[in-house]
């Protein structure tokens, strides 16, 4: 008789245990998948983001406006050495965003730079804030030879008939090329979640 009380105390635990393990299991998992919804609602958010980048940019591609920064805009004409975009590496970036106002508190950056205002809190919570940086080594006009920028590059035939081979056909192509654009977009959710997209832009 009393071997089988000890027995059954023993399967008790043994049980009492397993459901314990069981419930920390469930709201571990009930944890990533929350964590995973917040991330997921935090990158469509930053499409938002990049669309506002891009009808900035579009009216001032042609023109002089873009060789220098707009720093009150988000605009930088050119990408330094060193950028940390996230604030996770800043006691070794040179150049830091300030994407929390607060001048690049804690960061041993030499330089801060100021991302664009950030947009209306969209209803599932999260800010959205971006900065774009011309893929450029320096400010000034892309086609200043002391410059060099990342650009894109295409071949539009012009009055090339089907078939046509001759010495003068390679004249019916005319070069253009324009700068790459990359705009960064930050991300700040609830349970601070913070995700970071870049984004290649040329016109």
């Amino acid at each position: 008789m009393g071997t089988s009380l000890v027995i059954a105390l023993v399967m008790l635990v043994i049980m009492s245990l397993g459901a314990i393990g069981l419930v920390r299991s469930i709201d571990t998992s009930l944890m990533v998948a929350s964590n995973l919804a917040f991330r997921e609602s935090a990158v469509l958010a930053s499409d938002a983001g990049t669309e506002t980048a891009i009808s900035w940019l579009s009216p001032l591609v042609m023109t002089s406006t873009l060789f220098t920064n707009q720093s009150t805009s988000g605009y930088y004409a050119s990408v330094p050495d060193g950028l940390d975009i996230s604030g996770m590496d800043g006691e070794h970036a040179r150049v830091a965003i300030d994407w929390d106002d607060t001048k690049c508190a804690g960061s041993s950056a030499a330089i801060c730079q100021q991302p664009a205002q950030a947009l209306a809190t969209n209803d599932a919570g999260n800010s959205v804030r971006y900065i774009i940086h011309r893929l450029c080594r320096a400010a000034g006009s892309p086609d200043n030879a002391a410059n060099s920028c990342l650009m894109y590059g295409t071949n539009k035939p012009s009055n090339l008939k089907k078939s046509q081979i001759s010495y003068g056909a390679a004249n019916n192509f005319t070069s253009t090329a324009s700068v790459y654009y990359r705009v960064t977009v930050r991300v700040h959710g609830p349970r601070n979640t913070s995700v970071f997209t870049q984004t290649l832009i040329h016109f």
